[in-house]
């Protein structure tokens, strides 16, 4: 197993421009320079999770993606990249990928429990499916081990076999790992046997930028992974 961003790099974090984060992208990337950051990456939830999660505000509060094509950082030196977190929408492998409409590039592949509509028990074979589908696309598997979505029903060796054959990482969610929200048996096999791991905030706050990457490499190194 390799971390790919052992550095100071995230990337998953969520803004309150486009996602449900407390933070504006501005402060946010303020922020990362002073936590000596050089990289991070905006992954906000995809236009179907937010109209779910939030579906009286949907159309009120968010202003539109296509205002990204003139931010620029203006502040320091930290490179921001902007992807996107995906979501399966049923089980003909549908995705959601824009958010305010607008389609990205890279993106997260993820699982969430309140944008799926269908069998739980069939999620191991959409994960394989959507992998093979747009593998070229995708930068890692978000939080595979959380067990507050799917994790109960993920076939974690066929996951791991799959994405170690396309080369994608998966990802050790600090923020689930804080929550209680990580399946651990799952997390251990993910980390004995993945071959590339990203350790990322999925920071919704900058308290949890801050401090959710430290106490997940403090697992790490209490469970010699590193």
């Amino acid at each position: 197993m390799q971390i790919l961003n052992l550095d100071w790099k995230d990337y998953h974090m969520h803004s309150t421009n486009f996602s449900d984060w407390t933070s504006s992208i501005d402060e946010m990337v303020k922020f990362a320079w002073w936590l000596w950051f050089s990289e991070i990456a905006i992954t906000d939830h995809s236009d179907i999770a937010m109209e779910k999660a939030f579906p009286i505000l949907w159309n009120k509060w968010f202003p539109p993606r296509v205002n990204l094509s003139r931010w620029k950082n203006v502040f320091n030196d930290v490179n921001v990249i902007f992807w996107v977190e995906w979501d399966l929408v049923n089980e003909c492998w549908d995705i959601c990928s824009t958010i305010q409409w607008i389609e990205q590039d890279f993106i997260i592949l993820s699982a969430h429990i309140w944008v799926y509509e269908w069998n739980s028990e069939s999620i191991t074979n959409w994960y394989i499916n959507a992998i093979e589908r747009f593998h070229k696309k995708i930068k890692f598997i978000g939080h595979p081990c959380n067990s507050r979505c799917f994790s109960k029903y993920v076939d974690i060796k066929k996951l791991i076999e799959v994405c170690n054959t396309y080369n994608i990482p998966m990802e050790f969610d600090a923020t689930d790992l804080i929550r209680n929200n990580t399946d651990i048996e799952k997390l251990h096999s993910m980390l004995k046997w993945a071959k590339y791991v990203y350790v990322n905030s999925d920071a919704h706050s900058l308290y949890e930028f801050k401090h959710n990457r430290e106490i997940a490499f403090k697992f790490l190194k209490d469970n010699n992974y590193l």
